[in-house]
């Protein structure tokens, strides 16, 4: 369902105000902004409200603060566009609409509420353990038709919850969904002292994604292949948020391993507004370039990948899980932060998922890692699909930075980080075969990972992309005039130069850029001009990090 509103005489204009930024001078009070007082919207149905403003005298700006997660506001057109998915019912929030013209401001107040009108059965808990930091919950998840296809609805998946019982309303802690991989179920009991710990099921392979909405009826290849399993693993998310007040809703991160890494890439990715970061092991970025087998498995579920059916935005499964596509495609995708893990002798996801071109857009998942500006740590060795590196062994890149409790380069949903690309101390991850191996289907180049050099892909055997790189998220200024983000970069041993980086900001809250737009930067002594990109996006060129913190600022053009 669609709802446009077209407010040609808005009930509750908003004259001018003067001194609501300091970019903006104050002036006669003639500017009008036309803003309803109240919307309401569906889960699952699109919003679209288009704002007016009159007595505009020269270039006009309409910033919006305050969205909900996966609203866009879309400038140019002066529409806010918004389809709130089933877990963000029962939710209320002011968004803040501000228009500046040469002269002065207004700022209007547009209350937004989401309706709960999709409600899948809630978790029932089975069993609870306690533990010496918390309480592990065992669940089941009980299916319905939107959580299963109508062949299957009923059935029950078991999930595992961890509470820490140090979290409260006062002192909320960060939420991690751990996805596992084939054969990884049930989890080992885990000790939740500082986060909450969301372990759901896929015990049908569905690669953390779905099947298709005729089975077990039909086959796979009629019918469309709705995310049910996806679907589940938010349902379980938001039971905690909601049971929980000690479960920080913009620090909730996903992570898991081979098929859990693929699945956790996927829904951090294409679900990107539920999720502050993601961490993905061995994961499958591009579907379709999965060995033989497992295509063969998948297509049970999935249909067959030449032959796909289009759900009703018009993609099919195997390309909305192009990992390549979606960050080229989506504004969503492009404001997370991955974090990828891949070993160069893994014969099971072997190399290619990462430095091999997808069909669909001729680009490697680690090209457009670079290209799309997307905010990443990228980490390969010799190691294989559960083997170490024979050199190196594991976790040998562990600094001991972790995102979701560094007191300086930390990730929240709500809050702006740079994504660096292009660092001058990036690893070079190779492009094809060195020509000590054939290439084979099921595990393209690798070797054996328990002997050391004798990967057949080419590169080097062991790199990353943007170690070390570093910024300062506790002391980010977002306004409408002026973005500050410090930035470093932390030295290892042996390491005596200083880094170049482009770095973009991502998750801007208000410092949003219209496409084309000249922004102003200076870092320590370099200084510049750039222009948005067709997104919106700023990329700053070629900056140099040193060890100690130096801010990157941008401001606007004055015109």
């Amino acid at each position: 369902m669609l709802l446009t509103l077209l407010l040609m005489d808005s009930p509750r204009p908003a004259s001018a105000q003067s001194e609501m930024d300091p970019l903006l001078p104050s002036g006669t009070r003639t500017l009008e902004l036309h803003v309803p007082a109240f919307q309401a919207v569906n889960e699952e149905e699109v919003l679209r409200v288009t704002v007016r403003v009159e007595g505009a005298q020269g270039p006009t700006r309409i910033f919006a603060d305050g969205l909900p997660p996966g609203a866009r506001w879309n400038e140019p057109a002066r529409m806010l566009t918004f389809r709130p998915d089933f877990i963000q019912g029962g939710t209320r929030r002011d968004v803040i609409f501000t228009a500046t013209d040469s002269h002065t401001t207004a700022q209007a107040r547009m209350t937004l509420e989401v309706h709960d009108t999709v409600r899948p059965p809630e978790p029932r808990v089975l069993r609870e353990e306690s533990q010496p930091s918390g309480v592990r919950l065992t669940l089941e998840q009980v299916t319905d038709t939107w959580l299963d296809s109508p062949g299957y609805a009923g059935r029950t998946f078991p999930a595992v919850v961890t509470v820490p019982s140090a979290a409260s309303a006062a002192y909320s802690m960060p939420v991690t969904v751990r996805l596992h991989g084939v054969g990884n179920w049930p989890p080992k009991p885990q000790q939740a002292t500082s986060q909450f710990i969301i372990e759901p099921s896929d015990p049908d392979l569905t690669y953390w994604w779905g099947y298709s909405e005729r089975l077990p009826r039909a086959s796979a290849l009629e019918g469309a292949v709705p995310p049910y399993t996806v679907r589940r693993v938010l349902a379980l998310l938001e039971w905690v948020l909601r049971t929980y007040p000690g479960a920080d809703p913009e620090r909730v991160f996903i992570e898991g391993d081979s098929m859990g890494g693929a699945g956790a890439l996927a829904v951090g990715t294409l679900y990107a507004r539920h999720f502050a970061g993601v961490h993905a092991t061995h994961a499958q970025t591009v579907a379709r370039t999965h060995r033989p087998w497992r295509l063969a498995q998948l297509s049970s579920l999935w249909g067959m990948p030449e032959e796909e059916v289009p759900d009703a935005d018009g993609l099919g499964v195997w390309s909305r899980l192009d990992m390549t596509r979606a960050l080229r495609d989506d504004p969503e995708a492009r404001s997370q932060f991955l974090f990828v893990e891949h070993g160069k002798d893994d014969p099971t996801i072997h190399f290619g998922s990462v430095v091999g071109p997808s069909t669909l857009t001729g680009a490697s998942f680690y090209e457009t890692l670079q290209q799309q500006h997307i905010g990443h740590v990228a980490v390969w060795d010799e190691g294989g699909h559960i083997e170490a590196d024979p050199w190196l062994g594991p976790r040998w890149w562990d600094r001991g930075w972790n995102p979701r409790t560094d007191k300086h380069t930390f990730l929240k949903r709500d809050l702006a980080f740079p994504a660096f690309s292009r660092s001058s101390w990036d690893g070079y991850p190779g492009s094809g075969g060195n020509g000590y191996r054939p290439w084979r289907d099921d595990s393209g180049y690798a070797g054996d990972p328990k002997v050391p050099g004798d990967t057949g892909w080419d590169g080097d055997v062991a790199g990353m992309l943007n170690r070390s790189l570093r910024w300062d998220a506790s002391t980010v200024v977002d306004t409408h005039g002026r973005f500050v983000l410090p930035l470093r970069a932390v030295r290892g041993p042996g390491i005596t130069d200083s880094p170049t980086v482009d770095v973009t900001p991502r998750r801007v809250q208000r410092f949003r850029c219209l496409p084309g737009e000249r922004i102003r930067w200076r870092f320590g002594t370099a200084r510049g001009t750039v222009t948005a990109a067709a997104d919106g996006s700023v990329t700053v060129p070629r900056l140099r990090l040193n060890e100690t913190w130096m801010p990157l600022v941008l401001e606007r053009e004055r015109t």
